[in-house]
């Protein structure tokens, strides 16, 4: 008996759904393993970036923005504050330092480093206040335009030029000084390797582990640096006198004739040494005094004052400069002499900090250390 054109029609339709509600079912748990599997594997991204740009000779940083640094330790230094720190680390190579590399660097990455006398520390600027250089946020730069088209970023650096505490004045080129504020805050300082060492500390999961550290000496670095990286000094990196051009205002010979103690400040800071006040760079116990003694007077040698804080001239009658090292605080006057200009240090004191100060300031933040302390042994 033939079948009416009707129900041949419902026939089609009944197996154009069945085949139809398969399809969906089975596409149902394509995805639910798809979503399986990017559990139970890392999430990897990948973007596509061009080789070339629109122009051939502009190189795009288009990735997510800046490129990354990962922080590897952080410098311990005597000097708190940017002020009195020298401005060249070799210049005071009495000067100690510790660096500290954190627990997920291994100590094995330190190994044969002591085979070497020098090494090359990059670091961040970690004191440069907002607002000069550069800003701190994107809405100020066209980072987040590049970030979101993929084009070239242009930072908007607002110290194009500098003026050298040694330059009498005369402004530069931010490149052609050795200045903080930079496009990038990235730093790089040479110091001398004393040793290389691993001290026990208490790892997150409570367990015993060894982390590396560096004694180093002449590094002009403030405390509490992060760094970057760590490069060992070749005899290659030397460059002959002679093949060296550098401007006459860093040739200057500005450093002060003398640095003189008096009875009285050189006893004192022998007292502090001895009470541990200079700790962990310079011990209570050490057969000679002599060392940080030096390392202050070499910081006050190159006369650490800035250009509107009369660098250069005497100190007024009754005034005095003052710079920070270790816990304490030394109080310098220059006077001018027939040979040039002398520095006397009038004081080594116990450093109690200015809560007058600039809030966030080192004098300040100290004062309310200092003042915390005292709370808390009432």
């Amino acid at each position: 008996m033939p079948v009416a054109p009707s129900s041949s029609i419902s026939v089609v339709l009944a197996f154009a759904t069945s085949i139809t509600y398969i399809l969906f079912l089975k596409n149902k748990s394509l995805q639910r393993k798809i979503k399986s599997s990017r559990k139970k594997q890392p999430r990897t991204t990948s973007k596509k970036i061009s080789r070339r740009a629109k122009n051939d000779n502009l190189k795009l940083d288009v990735d997510d923005g800046d490129f990354q640094m990962k922080e590897i330790g952080r410098i311990s230094a005597p000097f708190g504050m940017r002020a009195g720190t020298p401005r060249q680390g070799l210049l005071a190579q009495h000067t100690r330092s510790i660096l500290t590399l954190h627990l997920d660097i291994p100590k094995e990455t330190v190994d044969d480093l002591d085979q070497y006398s020098h090494v090359w520390i990059i670091f961040k600027f970690h004191l440069n206040p907002i607002g000069k250089g550069k800003s701190d946020s994107d809405s100020n730069t066209n980072l987040g335009k590049a970030k979101q088209k993929n084009i070239p970023r242009r930072i908007d650096f607002t110290s194009s030029k500098v003026k050298p505490p040694r330059a009498g004045g005369k402004k530069v080129g931010v490149f052609a000084t050795r200045s903080p504020h930079r496009p990038n805050n990235v730093g790089l300082s040479l110091a001398k390797l004393e040793s290389v060492e691993s001290v026990e500390t208490i790892g997150e999961n409570g367990k015993k582990r060894k982390k590396a550290i560096l004694k180093l000496l002449g590094l002009d670095l403030v405390d509490e640096t992060p760094v970057y990286d760590i490069k060992p000094y070749l005899p290659s990196d030397v460059v002959t006198l002679t093949d060296i051009r550098s401007p006459s205002w860093v040739n200057a010979k500005d450093e002060l004739a003398s640095v003189q103690w008096t009875d009285e400040a050189k006893e004192s800071l022998i007292v502090h040494q001895r009470n541990g006040m200079l700790e962990p760079f310079y011990g209570r116990n050490e057969s000679n005094d002599d060392d940080a003694f030096q390392a202050i007077s070499e910081v006050i040698a190159q006369d650490p004052r800035a250009q509107h804080e009369g660098r250069g001239i005497a100190t007024r009658d009754g005034d005095s400069y003052k710079i920070s090292f270790c816990s304490l605080r030394i109080e310098f006057t220059v006077e001018e002499v027939s040979d040039g200009f002398i520095a006397k240090v009038r004081r080594a004191i116990n450093d109690e900090g200015d809560a007058a100060a600039l809030p966030g300031s080192y004098q300040y933040n100290l004062a309310l250390k200092n003042e915390a302390g005292a709370i808390d042994m009432a």
